[in-house]
């Protein structure tokens, strides 16, 4: 935008998009905080712009954007919106470790190559051209699991409610069926020794361009064998190894990150609350909320400051085994800890890191390929330092040695995060945790 007084009236004539060939004109228009006809102040347009930037990068459907005012008068001017997309259709070859995280099966399995998953997933992030996803897995080894989902932005004129549907089957003859001293206790078996499926749906309802709504209902049912009864009385809590249910659960999410990948600006808070039985089978009744708040800010040219709080609560009498939670199992972080399960009914975390830019781009690379979406490769690294802490209150059942529990926890470190091609994080961290116990952590998503 050429300098202009801040305070002069500008009136927003056409907009010309460019560059979206599978996506629709709609999905963009929907993020989008002006139209033809509106008057802004030329410093409120420009704010608007950079925030609708934000927006249409937070879809994911986009490599690159530009929103570019063309002045036709010193009061009107025309818009130019111009897009490099993705590539949206991903056929992925499945090699993943089955364990919690790298140094779960680094250190405490002994790099075993069984506890690995393979197969093939079959992804599609923009389906008919609406920001609508679909997603088939097929996958075995230590999990075998067959998945579909979908999942569409908005049904209505208006696009503001959304709808999903997924399906989950999957089975395993290993299992962890409780934890000693913090660490995963497992059965390994010739025979299944649990199978899960689920079927669900979720309505979601996004009122403004920051607020979202969601209620989801899903049907389950777990089946486990004798031996894993025996051994833990309470990991069904149902009277025979099969368990049925039905769970509801409505989350809301107010979201003003930059880059949902890897913020480095703005703030998201979420609360969740669910109910794991609805009457229909009483077999399970299991109320538990979570909240959270992070808020991420630019303190200088290159010096960014990003900080979390995280209060998650289970209200039953009795929690199924199966369902726990905890330090160790996603989402519930704590750094300096990635080698423990610290299983709880409640617990609270505080995490932070102050992060300095080594470098950040976009490398253009050879103009003549044949696919456009790869033509450019976006980088980033931030070197940084963290502080963690949390408490962990009562200990599950059928644990033993839970020195960690209803206790104060924390930890410090440095690391490496290194930021590129379609939303890839990695980690690279050495922490000291409170009890003097340090390592070097390799994770692949982000902390913060």
């Amino acid at each position: 935008m050429p300098e202009l007084d801040p305070e002069k009236q500008v009136t927003i004539g056409n907009i010309y998009l460019v560059g979206n060939k599978k996506t629709k004109d709609e999905i963009i228009y929907r993020e989008l905080g002006f139209e033809s006809g509106q008057t802004f102040t030329a410093e409120g347009f420009q704010n608007i712009i950079e925030l609708d930037q934000q927006k249409l990068m937070n879809t994911r459907l986009f490599i690159k954007i530009e929103i570019i005012p063309l002045f036709t008068t010193d009061h009107e001017a025309e818009v130019l919106i111009r897009v490099q997309e993705r590539w949206y259709i991903f056929p992925t070859p499945i090699f993943r470790l089955a364990d919690r995280n790298f140094t779960e099966w680094w250190v405490n399995q002994k790099r075993d190559f069984s506890r690995v998953n393979y197969g093939l997933q079959l992804q599609h992030m923009n389906l008919t051209g609406r920001n609508d996803k679909m997603a088939v897995r097929a996958q075995f080894g230590f999990t075998n699991q067959f998945n579909l989902q979908y999942q569409i932005p908005y049904i209505n004129n208006a696009q503001t409610i959304g709808l999903s549907f997924s399906t989950t089957f999957s089975n395993n003859k290993t299992v962890s069926y409780g934890s000693r001293s913090h660490r995963q206790l497992f059965l390994e078996s010739e025979n299944e020794l649990r199978n899960r499926y689920s079927i669900g749906s979720t309505i979601t309802l996004r009122p403004t361009f920051y607020n979202q709504h969601h209620l989801s209902l899903i049907y389950g049912r777990n089946t486990v064998a004798d031996t894993i009864r025996q051994l833990n009385p309470s990991y069904l809590y149902s009277q025979g190894n099969t368990q049925n249910f039905f769970a509801m659960t409505y989350a809301f999410q107010h979201d003003r990150r930059d880059f949902i990948a890897y913020p480095l600006t703005g703030r998201i808070f979420e609360f969740t609350a669910q109910q794991i039985g609805l009457g229909v089978f009483n077999e399970v009744d299991m109320f538990t909320t979570r909240m959270n708040y992070s808020s991420f800010h630019h303190l200088n040219k290159k010096l960014y400051l990003a900080q979390g709080a995280e209060v998650y609560q289970n209200f039953a009498n009795r929690i199924p085994y199966l369902f726990r939670s905890g330090f160790g199992y996603p989402p519930d972080l704590l750094r300096g800890y990635e080698a423990y399960v610290i299983e709880t009914d409640f617990l609270f975390s505080y995490r932070s890191a102050l992060k300095f830019e080594l470098i950040k781009g976009l490398k253009e690379l050879n103009p003549g390929s044949v696919i456009d979406q790869f033509r450019s490769l976006p980088y980033a690294a931030y070197l940084k330092i963290f502080f963690d802490i949390g408490y962990a209150g009562d200990a599950l059942r059928n644990n033993e040695n839970n020195f960690f529990n209803n206790s104060w926890l924390g930890s410090i470190g440095i690391g490496l995060d290194i930021v590129t091609y379609y939303d890839f994080v990695m980690r690279l961290e050495y922490s000291v945790n409170r009890e003097g116990n340090s390592g070097f952590f390799f994770n692949f998503r982000s902390a913060l």
